[in-house]
């Protein structure tokens, strides 16, 4: 039993320790980004950010239609097998997808690029980008699954400051053109990966091809494909149903408020999905189902007492937020951010959860159940953007985020015995509602300004942290623990 314990003590100090670096690795990007998309909304019009924004959505669903399954594939076998000859013959599939994408590309642009119009300076920037992204998040999930979190974020920093101040150069002072921010991320991506290749001789090698591992790699990553552009089409299709049945000013719109609460809660939550999901699938050795669904249990516990006042504090700040950070056109878009905050948070928590799924190999369950989610997203998007505009669109999508939560939810038991911590939600619920007040009574009295709706969520914020603690969520003993771990 003491073993068991002190195991489990390793694996929430590994767990402490990669946050600190992932939260790191998403803190400078995410500030960057926010500091481009202020600069990039004050200068380019909500038409022509809406163009951008459907270019980033297609090289977005591309890239991850393709290449996504790769890395999953590098997370779930690197660590159990060979982790050179996983990456080698990684490579052997990348490069023939990425050759075969853009063979076939060029011919239809050849064929039908006419049809493009106002896309088609986009066309060729959006596939560099899409082929691009496929191997940088290849070799980040590499070194993830090898829990190196400090190189992970060395290099997404890295990616980072380049992509912007490229983009920057070559959309504001070159090209006078927003498709200089695709092409500065897309030079960011290149230059990083030359870097990671100079620097770590552990992803050095020739690509191979080993028809068994290919075939195991195949029958774990492909049925995933579901799931995967799942993903991306819930995160952007909901871009280009705005500009079938609304406009490009409206997708300009929604986009820039959706990156504000997008990048806002994916720093709070994503780092805590990467640092968490390694973990179990480094300690999964299908003998100790007991110990793993102990762990999910508590690491769900963990995720809901950060998330929610992540949540919170995002919804609470969402007028201040829009106002300060997007041009004078766009702020309008700030009611969409509580509704997307919710949705964001229920997807988070089942991609934490869905890690039973990918340990047990039941990856083509996650795609039945993310198309089931799609087909509701479109039956909703239609009469809801038809008749809310914007904020249909957000709706539609946190609806089928909350749906794809339920979905996991229900079936992962089947496969693992382990215990949704009820009673921790209830607790962080009702922080959450003590933490609303202070703002929620801001605007009963008519009294919401810049600096008052900081004071509130300043007051707010203290609220639910003493609620949790009057409730016994987090007690003495627990704090003095966690305060161990981070010495």
């Amino acid at each position: 039993m003491a073993k068991s314990v002190d195991a489990f003590s390793d694996r929430i100090r590994q767990f402490v320790h990669d946050l600190s670096f992932y939260s790191i690795a998403h803190l400078v990007p995410a500030l960057l980004s926010l500091g481009a998309l202020m600069l990039f909304t004050r200068v380019f019009s909500p038409e022509m950010f809406g163009r951008y924004s459907l270019a980033l959505a297609v090289a977005g669903i591309t890239s991850t239609l393709l290449y996504g399954w790769l890395d999953y594939s590098v997370l779930r076998y690197a660590p159990q097998l060979d982790e050179e000859i996983v990456l080698r013959n990684i490579y052997s599939l990348y490069v023939g997808i990425s050759v075969l994408l853009l063979f076939l590309a060029t011919v239809g642009y050849l064929l039908g690029g006419y049809w493009l119009g106002p896309y088609t300076i986009f066309f060729f920037p959006a596939l560099a980008l899409a082929i691009a992204r496929g191997g940088i998040q290849v070799l980040l999930a590499f070194f993830r699954s090898v829990l190196n979190s400090p190189k992970v974020t060395l290099f997404r920093v890295m990616r980072a400051v380049i992509s912007v101040t490229v983009s920057v150069v070559l959309a504001l002072i070159v090209l006078e053109h927003i498709v200089g921010w695709i092409l500065g991320a897309t030079i960011g991506i290149v230059v990083t990966c030359v870097y990671i290749f100079v620097s770590s001789e552990t992803v050095r090698g020739v690509p191979l091809f080993d028809r068994e591992m290919i075939n195991r790699l195949f029958r774990y990553g492909v049925p995933m494909v579901g799931f995967i552009i799942g993903d991306a089409f819930l995160v952007q299709a909901d871009r280009v149903l705005l500009e079938l049945l609304g406009s490009s000013i409206a997708v300009g719109i929604y986009s820039a408020n959706y990156m504000l609460v997008d990048r806002g809660l994916r720093l709070a939550y994503t780092p805590i999905i990467q640092a968490i999901t390694p973990i179990i699938i480094d300690s999964w050795d299908e003998g100790n189902e007991q110990e793993i669904g102990t762990m999910i249990h508590n690491f769900s516990r963990y995720f809901i007492l950060l998330g929610i006042p992540a949540l919170v504090l995002v919804a609470v700040l969402s007028k201040t937020v829009s106002t300060l950070l997007v041009g004078e056109e766009f702020t309008s878009g700030f009611v969409i951010i509580p509704v997307v905050a919710i949705g964001l948070f229920f997807w988070s928590l089942a991609n934490l959860i869905q890690v039973i799924f990918e340990i047990k190999e039941e990856t083509a369950m996650l795609s039945y159940g993310i198309v089931g989610v799609i087909a509701v997203n479109l039956v909703l998007n239609v009469p809801l953007i038809t008749t809310l505009g914007y904020f249909g669109a957000a709706v539609a999508t946190t609806v089928s985020y909350t749906l794809y939560l339920l979905f996991v939810m229900r079936l992962s038991s089947r496969y693992l015995s382990w215990e949704f911590p009820v009673v921790c939600l209830r607790n962080a619920v009702v922080g959450a509602i003590l933490m609303l007040l202070p703002t929620v009574i801001l605007y009963v009295f008519d009294s919401y300004t810049l600096v008052s709706s900081l004071s509130t969520a300043a007051i707010g914020t203290l609220f639910y942290l003493v609620s949790i603690y009057l409730l016994d969520e987090i007690g003495q003993a627990e704090i003095e623990q966690i305060r161990q771990f981070l010495e």
